[in-house]
């Protein structure tokens, strides 16, 4: 079924096939190709899943155990909020384009069928909208613990070409209000802001991070909050 191209900042065909257990995405522009199959039923993402120690899980955390409710403002295939959510967080998942927000709730439907996924499943809450207006309009004692921000890395001529999913994702997507959303993003967190960044990128804003949390080629800038 080729979709509709709302949202998309490229003259392009994506076309998505269902599968049993995820979606296939197919894109081409006329001269170059893509495919990706988007599935959250698979043994390698059991382990990435379950991997204890990792710098999204510290970061979005705390010692008190008072963060159960996280905001991810930039879903995109929903990796991050089901690491999240799989690691007991109630997650509210915002995707703006409607094809990155439609396979991923496909797959995510799909995935009730497994009973390893199913209760991770039941934590997260996926809304197609551009997370600027959802802020915006949110009622002031609506208040998330963690609001998860993870803006489109700029690619550099010098590092490798990513994977086709950040390809895909990179083609249909774009930083639009980034800014404006971690700024907001401060008034409506009750405990903390995290932003994923490249490891060795200067700070998203000239506000020093709190915490740091580090990868090998990502970190995690944590800017408290009180609300």
């Amino acid at each position: 079924m080729t979709q509709p191209k709302k949202n998309n900042p490229v003259e392009a065909e994506f076309r998505i096939t269902g599968l049993n257990d995820g979606e296939r995405i197919e894109w081409s522009d006329g001269c170059n190709t893509l495919n990706y199959t988007h599935s959250f039923n698979h043994p390698s993402f059991y382990r990435r899943i379950n991997a204890t120690g990792q710098a999204i899980i510290k970061a979005c955390s705390n010692k008190q155990r008072s963060i159960r409710s996280v905001l991810d403002l930039t879903g995109g295939w929903g990796v991050d909020s089901f690491i999240l959510a799989h690691h007991g967080k109630q997650v509210t998942m915002l995707e703006q384009n409607d094809i990155v927000h439609s396979v991923t709730v496909q797959s995510l439907e799909k995935g009730l069928g497994n009973p390893i996924l199913k209760d991770t499943i039941s934590n997260i809450k996926s809304i197609n909208i551009n997370s600027l207006d959802y802020l915006s309009a949110i009622d002031d004692n609506i208040i998330f613990d963690c609001i998860y921000l993870d803006p489109m890395f700029p690619t550099h001529k010098s590092t490798a070409k990513p994977g086709k999913d950040m390809q895909l994702l990179q083609k249909l997507t774009g930083n639009l209000d980034i800014e404006a959303c971690f700024a907001l993003a401060l008034t409506k967190a009750s405990n903390r802001v995290v932003v994923k960044r490249p490891l060795k990128s200067t700070s998203m804003t000239t506000r020093q991070p709190d915490l740091v949390y580090k990868e090998k080629t990502v970190r995690f800038d944590v800017y408290l909050t009180t609300a």
